[in-house]
């Protein structure tokens, strides 16, 4: 087992996205995948403009919020936007981002009572909501089970989410995954699902893009 691990560890350290993560001072390389379903679906930009209102769920360590973070640094109008808000949200601690007041993090479980009562405000809906969650694995068929909730739970939050807003989801690719896209393609002008490059080749891993919610 301890030689299996050392392969694994090398394998992560030789790997494209994880050298790229360390040379750009992201966090994670989940980082690219964000950038990269942006590059192909313009997710930030919500009818025009720059989104006011993020919500992250899954978002530990914090490498999207980065990307969140440096789109919104590279906008002219940066500094006019008071009332930007990110709200990362994960079971792990997410560090804190030093001298941004407005990216608040908070630990909690998504299907808790609590998350939507005290940290998601009804009247204060998002312009985007992201999702790179994902069910830690067992190794049976209970994984499956979970991974489907979690994306309809994920969905569910478009109830806090503007009209024209749009949607990004992980999922991984199963039965379900045709269903899910069957039954929210009515409420997007687009709905599509992605595989990004940097998303390892050997992961059933794909991202449901949802642009324009209705």
């Amino acid at each position: 087992m301890a030689k299996k691990g050392k392969t694994w560890i090398k394998g992560q350290l030789n790997e494209k996205y994880y050298k790229m993560s360390k040379r750009d001072g992201f966090r994670a390389r989940a980082a690219y995948k964000l950038i990269q379903i942006d590059a192909k679906y313009n997710i930030f930009k919500v009818k025009g403009k720059y989104p006011k209102k993020v919500l992250d769920l899954g978002a530990a360590p914090g490498a999207w919020i980065e990307v969140i973070l440096r789109k919104y640094l590279e906008i002219p109008e940066a500094k006019r936007y008071r009332n930007f808000k990110i709200i990362g949200i994960d079971l792990t601690t997410i560090r804190p981002f030093e001298n941004a007041p407005f990216i608040e993090t908070h630990r909690i479980d998504i299907f808790s009572e609590k998350c939507e009562k005290e940290i998601i405000q009804p009247e204060k809906l998002f312009d985007i909501i992201l999702s790179d969650l994902a069910p830690k694995t067992s190794g049976d068929f209970r994984d499956i089970a979970n991974q489907e909730a979690m994306v309809e739970k994920v969905f569910e939050f478009t109830k806090y989410l503007k009209k024209h807003g749009h949607i990004v989801v992980k999922m991984f690719q199963s039965e379900f995954t045709n269903e899910i896209m069957k039954k929210w393609k009515p409420h997007f002008r687009i709905l599509k699902r992605m595989k990004p490059p940097a998303s390892r080749e050997s992961s059933r891993e794909l991202y449901i893009v949802g642009l324009n919610f209705i």
